[in-house]
């Protein structure tokens, strides 16, 4: 960041990244989910213990929710991946590292989400923190303590994938349809009964990073109006810069939603 990095901090992201300006009003997604990828590979190309790809990853991330909180007029939601059921397989040291690291990195965060009036949600199966009460707590009372936040809404997911969260979906559809025989099944109960309550809408940008161009069982977070940006470096070799390039792509999309565009 040089002699004046401090001063780079304090400058707003409009004046950082100006091409933010040109964005119409309605050119902006409602909800952007990053899915951080390559940090393994990022500390493998530079020779370095993967963990240390991990803990850039984590500054990469701290950075691009406190920058995209400028943005929350524009963009209420802002998600992240922070572990998939498939990630929870590797080797239990890694996983116990990544829980850890985890819980750092929210606490990171906490100071200034509160400071904001932003709020916090955690998606994801809950048994995942069986053996890491601490981060369950962390989680859980950066939840609480933000519930009542009129602010952008910050939702990390955390032993999340599709096919898992369908399942339990279903699971509760089951109980509340044996409770209540005449209930009605719309698509608005459905999604009330996923993680997050309903309050997260699906995103209408994904952005992933590492070169890997695919979705990777996020389930329900993309929808028909999602549109996909790849950026082929790894992640923590990513800055705030790259993720106002994808802005800027998706203001510039002729998005017809699947209908034919009107000819005037």
């Amino acid at each position: 960041s040089g002699p004046n990095g401090h001063k780079e901090t304090q400058r707003s992201i409009f004046d950082r990244y100006p091409e933010l300006r040109k964005i119409p009003e309605d050119g902006s997604p409602q909800n952007v989910f990053i899915v951080p990828d390559g940090n393994g590979r990022w500390a493998q190309a530079k020779k370095l213990a993967v963990a240390a790809g991990h803990e850039k990853g984590s500054e990469v991330i701290v950075k691009a929710f406190n920058d995209f909180s400028e943005l929350s007029s524009r963009i209420p939601f802002v998600g992240a991946w922070g572990l998939s059921m498939d990630n929870l397989k590797r080797p239990p040291r890694e996983v116990a590292y990544l829980m850890g690291l985890f819980k750092r990195t929210i606490e990171k965060l906490r100071p200034d989400i509160l400071r904001r009036g932003d709020r916090f949600i955690r998606i994801g199966r809950e048994d995942v923190f069986d053996g890491y009460p601490d981060v369950r707590k962390a989680l859980e009372d950066t939840e609480e303590e933000t519930r009542e936040n009129r602010g952008q809404v910050i939702y990390v997911a955390v032993g999340f994938s599709g096919e898992d969260q369908e399942l339990r979906t279903a699971q509760k559809l089951a109980e509340a349809v044996r409770k209540n025989p005449g209930l009605e099944v719309t698509t608005e109960l459905i999604h009330s009964l996923r993680d997050g309550g309903g309050l997260i809408p699906p995103a209408d940008l994904v952005i992933r990073t590492s070169g890997e161009q695919r979705l990777s069982d996020i389930g329900w977070i993309a929808s028909k109006q999602t549109e996909l940006h790849f950026s082929s470096k790894f992640f923590p070799s990513c800055s705030t810069g790259d993720f106002v390039k994808a802005l800027v792509d998706f203001s510039k999309r002729d998005r017809r939603l699947g209908e034919r565009p009107t000819t005037s």
